[in-house]
Formats: C-alpha cells, structure tokens, sequence
C-alpha cells in the first residue's frame, strides 16, 4: 500500500462521534490534518528507489535511470546502462551518484 492509500484508509476510519455539523467538520479537519502531517516523510522520501552507485551497480548491461551530478552540483536524470567500466547514456555520464531501475512499460487494460 503506498503513502497516499495509507492516508485514505485512516480517514475513512476517522467516522464515528456525530455532533453538530459545524464541530464535526472542525474534528474532522483536525483528524485529517494530524494524518496527513503523520505521513509527510513518507511522500517527500522520494530517495526510496535510488540505489546509490557506492551500494550496488546494475548488472546485465540493462537500461535504468541515472542521477548525474555536475562539478557545480546541478543534477539530472538520463537513461543509461553500465557495462562494468563505464556509463553509457545520453549526456555527461562522468558522475552518476545513484541509479534505478527503468518502470514497467505501460500496458492498455
């Protein structure tokens, strides 16, 4: 279950206690709020894929996404593919700090 379907499934389970429409509004939106804040880490980690280069390297020469750091530190993100020396991709390749691999290719229901 991902971040935002944890979040629904608690305020679904928030019902309960009727008072006036005004005080149950005003609970409610707490109740909402206090969730929300409680899985904020959770949607902003957005690292949870990326598997840094010093951790592990792809295998198999296959294709995945790549984040490429600058000497001035601005970041980007290229397909690319390793094949145990060197990345092979579209622009520079000479700082890939963490890569993953590519998504399923989409499928029509």
């Amino acid at each position: 279950m991902n971040v935002l379907e944890k979040i629904l499934e608690e305020i679904k389970a928030i019902g309960g206690i009727r008072f006036s429409r005004y005080t149950e509004l005003l609970i409610a939106v707490k109740d909402v709020e206090k969730i929300i804040r409680s899985h904020i880490s959770d949607a902003t980690d957005m690292n949870d894929d990326w598997i840094p280069v010093e951790k592990r390297l792809p295998e198999d020469e296959r294709m995945v996404l790549v984040t490429c750091q600058t000497k001035k530190g601005i970041r980007s993100t290229n397909r690319a593919y390793y094949d145990g020396a060197f990345w092979h991709g579209s622009g520079s390749m000479s700082s890939v700090t963490a890569w993953q691999p590519l998504p399923d290719p989409y499928k029509p229901k």
